[in-house]
């Protein structure tokens, strides 16, 4: 399984269709309990060899290596923008992990070996070597079973004017960075069943972080709101009950309740780490559901941790409208 690269509403690229792609073998995000089983998959010796030759395979030029101190970055990118790239998730997964570690999340911390980033000079490259075709409404992934965050620089994208390319490769970057440093630092398991509104609500509570200071992780997400009606009948009109997102990850999915699904899941995530009483309720459901593999337990869980969901509901829908920040 995978998390493809975020779209929210208005889609980001023009004339894209916000549908994901076609579902494929691996794991992604759109991704008996041991410590060892606990343990993210990290990148191997052999993880560099291994990229190379899916490189080589769909015909691509030969990669490129940048390395930072929590990150490696192999790719057909320029050096240029490899290294920015990768400045850049340094950047922004310390701010991350400071803002999680302030919130009382204990015992969370950088893995050993490096976390892998493939950076690929355009879409045209992207769809050679995930073995897909060219969707610009996918911008990017992070591959679950690889443990493997994957991009390309939408600067190649000749219909692209250049400001709105930077948007785009920074939104997609950090979403998906977001992604790989919560299933990698000991906050999310990367064989847990996570359900996917928690997972893309931390995404898109990280996605916001900007170079110099032009956005803060945990800022107000104004981009995914946008995805919710403005007023109080329309969005009980459109709102998803939340039990329905915990359990059926597939709103987040498809085309029709895919924007409300990812405002929601903001709110759901957002509003626990930004409420004093709620904060630990998500300490301890997150914690609860490190080791859980099988999704019937998903509701049990919820409402043992998070409290009754008919109220949190109603409390979400007033937070969409007035989030503390905002």
């Amino acid at each position: 399984m995978r998390h493809d690269g975020p779209l929210i509403s208005p889609p980001l690229v023009s004339g894209s269709s916000g549908a994901p792609s076609d579902p494929v073998a691996t794991r992604r995000l759109f991704l008996g309990v041991t410590l060892a089983s606990l343990l993210p998959r990290l990148a191997r010796a052999d993880d560099a060899a291994e990229i190379k030759a899916i490189a080589r395979k769909a015909g691509l030029a030969a990669f490129g290596r940048t390395e930072t101190a929590h990150f490696l970055g192999l790719g057909d990118a320029s050096n240029a923008f490899r290294a920015e790239a990768l400045n850049a998730c340094e950047k922004m997964a310390d701010d991350f992990l400071l803002d999680l570690k302030q919130k009382g999340f204990a015992g969370l911390a950088y893995p050993p070996q490096k976390m892998t980033v493939v950076i690929l000079s355009d879409a045209k490259a992207y769809a050679a070597y995930t073995g897909e075709k060219t969707d610009l409404a996918i911008g990017g992934h992070f591959e679950l079973d690889t443990n493997r965050l994957v991009m390309f620089d939408f600067r190649g994208n000749q219909a692209q004017v250049e400001a709105a390319a930077e948007r785009i490769n920074s939104f997609i970057l950090f979403h998906e960075t977001s992604h790989q440093l919560t299933f990698n630092v000991g906050l999310l398991g990367l064989k847990a069943d996570v359900p996917l509104c928690i997972s893309e609500g931390l995404a898109t509570y990280g996605e916001v972080w900007r170079p110099r200071g032009h956005g803060r992780v945990g800022q107000v997400n104004k981009e995914r709101l946008e995805g919710l009606p403005s007023s109080a009948r329309r969005l009980r009109d459109v709102w998803l009950p939340l039990p329905r997102l915990i359990v059926e990850d597939d709103l987040l999915r498809e085309e029709k309740t895919q924007q409300v699904a990812y405002a929601q899941s903001w709110v759901l995530i957002h509003s626990h780490l930004k409420t004093p009483t709620k904060l630990p309720r998500l300490r301890a459901y997150l914690a609860a559901i490190a080791g859980r593999r099988d999704p019937k337990d998903r509701l049990e869980d919820a409402k043992a941790h998070l409290g009754d969901l008919t109220k949190l509901d109603a409390e979400m829908r007033l937070y969409a409208r007035k989030p503390i920040g905002q």
